[in-house]
């Protein structure tokens, strides 16, 4: 495998946080204000893990030397 495709750990698990906070956009629809209030929040955290855990493994994969 090319080493520039390699996915990391990081990059899996903010593979699955992507999927689970899409998931979550498309299946929470609450009724109540502070339902949808705590779903927007829970699908913005994932998303926001899922970015961050992405970025953290690009980065730590630049830096481990060429094999």
């Amino acid at each position: 495998m090319n080493p520039q495709f390699r996915l990391t750990p990081l990059i899996r698990i903010g593979l699955v946080f992507l999927i689970l906070a899409s998931l979550a956009h498309w299946l929470l629809h609450p009724k109540t204000t502070s339902g949808k209030d705590m779903a927007d929040a829970a699908t913005g955290l994932l998303y926001g893990l899922a970015i961050g855990c992405m970025l953290l493994g690009i980065w730590k994969n630049r830096k481990r030397p060429a094999a």
